[in-house]
């Protein structure tokens, strides 16, 4: 290359990112993709250079990285390797630095193309899959990150979703951290190693009882006394290879749901249950029972925005999904949750023409909140 830079296009897909933004809490997805490169070039330089026991000192600051830009469309953070750092600390290894950098650029990208046709990763090193565990934490089940210039064996660009990294980060250990954020039920509270009161003991439909770490103030002014109430959660947890709760790694957010909205929810989840509760031909012999998979984006959808619980009428599907409908700001709103999780929003003006067409997504992921959220404001 004749350049003295080298730059690695990463473009996020996902209504989070649309309009070139990038949320803060995926930012610590920059610092794991450089040092899951690195990992890669120290294995290449030691595997060449075998006399010598240690790295070159300055070897790691050498491939420092810079986020240059964010592109147009969905956010496409511009990273960029400066040939010029390494001139100043390796002068004398410049040239194989640039040569390994993309030799572990080309391995990154292979093996993450191999992962959904589950080709084996025997070797990667320790460092590697650390990095993997941090690179992509912060996706939602349907967020992609995509190495825009890069070609897989099926002729596509190659991508990072949160499936492929499971695939990937459980072949070389046992576990992996992912988000998690929904809604359960507040059970106690109990002590942390320290002998202060600084985790809350959560239910949830999901992983059962966790405990999430809370300020010990926070515990005392805000959780004590409120048992059996419903808490708000954004977390990143660890799973085992087969998808069990181990540990909450972080907590971005846990609060407390007022008394009111709590009835709305239970209201709403008990006419779920109700509705999922119905035989096939229910409604004149042509009814189908409804799936489960119209039962979670149901439940789903009550977890990701519980404020508009009040406002819903609930009522099953002839062909085995959810209807949700409401009035909002003088429009009559329909969400309908599809027998195979697939979901329709779609509205007219109550004292108007307007109409609003029907918009599809496959599934209640953050495109169909986002779509829902610029209809009613965000109602988390």
């Amino acid at each position: 290359m004749t350049s003295d830079t080298r730059a690695f296009l990463l473009r996020y897909v996902g209504a989070r990112f649309d309009g070139h933004r990038l949320p803060l809490d995926v930012l610590p997805d920059l610092s794991a993709f450089r040092d899951l490169l690195v990992s890669y070039v120290k294995a290449k330089w030691r595997a060449t250079h075998e006399n010598r026991i240690r790295l070159p000192r300055g070897f790691e600051r050498s491939i420092a990285f810079d986020l240059t830009g964010i592109g147009d469309g969905s956010a496409i953070p511009k990273l960029e390797w400066d040939r010029q750092t390494a001139q100043l600390l390796l002068p004398d290894f410049k040239d194989e630095l640039e040569s390994l950098v993309e030799h572990a650029y080309a391995q990154v990208i292979e093996l993450i193309d191999g992962a959904a046709e589950n080709i084996p990763s025997a070797g990667l090193p320790p460092e590697s899959i650390r990095a993997l565990n941090r690179f992509g934490s912060g996706l939602l089940d349907d967020e992609k990150i995509e190495f825009l210039g890069s070609q897989g064996k099926h002729g596509n660009v190659v991508f990072l979703d949160s499936y492929r990294r499971k695939c990937l980060i459980t072949r070389g250990r046992d576990s992996y951290e992912t988000r998690f954020e929904g809604i359960g039920k507040l059970l106690g509270s109990e002590k942390d190693a320290d002998g202060i009161y600084g985790l809350i003991v959560v239910y949830t439909e999901q992983h059962g009882t966790i405990l999430i770490p809370v300020a010990p103030e926070r515990v005392k002014e805000e959780f004590d006394g409120s048992i059996d109430d419903d808490v708000q959660f954004r977390l990143l947890i660890e799973l085992d290879n087969k998808d069990v709760f181990k540990r909450v790694v972080d907590v971005f957010d846990v609060d407390l749901i007022d008394a009111a909205l709590v009835a709305n929810l239970e209201r709403c989840r008990e006419r779920i249950q109700s509705i999922a509760s119905l035989d096939d031909g229910w409604h004149d012999g042509v009814g189908k029972t409804v799936t489960q998979e119209a039962v979670m984006a149901a439940e789903r959808l009550l977890s990701a925005r519980p404020r508009l619980a009040g406002s819903y009428h609930i009522y099953p599907t002839d062909v085995g999904g959810i209807l949700f409908e409401f009035v909002h700001s003088g429009w009559d709103y329909s969400i309908e949750t599809g027998p195979n999780g697939e979901i329709e929003i779609y509205g007219v003006q109550v004292d108007g023409q307007g109409d609003l067409d029907t918009k599809v997504f496959p599934s209640m992921g953050e495109s169909a909140l986002k779509f829902l959220d610029g209809l009613t404001g965000d109602a988390r």
